[in-house]
């Protein structure tokens, strides 16, 4: 997270002070906004766990609402889209993911495995037309 005044970074395991290191800026409201995605994000997870995507997506979008760039909210996001059957709209937000952070994991692999999919499909295809010939 950024300090919205200088752009520092705020790092909260380093010091408990909310307020922005370099410019003593007030981080609390940001901070608190940042908390309450976390915790929103974190109830979409447990949903996704019970099968329940409709209202986990409700509650990831929340996150993104509140705090939209954070690459793991987008990863969720993604992988929820897909568990639902719209995968372009997965797609877009693997993409977002990998553009706030090029190594999430789960954005990565998803994308390396839909990849691997369209490659086996696309390899097949022209065996499965000689076939029918």
């Amino acid at each position: 997270m950024k300090c919205p005044v200088c752009g520092a970074v705020y790092r909260s395991a380093m010091s408990s002070a909310l307020t922005c290191r370099r410019c003593k800026a007030d981080l609390s409201d940001l901070i608190r906004l940042h908390d309450q995605a976390v915790w929103y994000h974190r109830q979409a997870l447990y949903l996704v766990q019970h099968g329940n995507y409709a209202e986990a997506e409700a509650n990831n979008k929340q996150a993104l609402t509140m705090y939209s760039s954070n690459a793991d909210f987008h990863a969720l996001a993604g992988k929820l889209r897909a568990l639902q059957g719209n995968f372009a709209d997965a797609i877009a937000s693997w993409q977002q993911a990998l553009q706030l952070d090029s190594q999430n994991a789960i954005a990565s692999t998803a994308m390396q495995m839909l990849n691997s999919c369209l490659n086996d499909q696309y390899l097949t295809e022209p065996d499965q037309q000689k076939k029918s010939e």
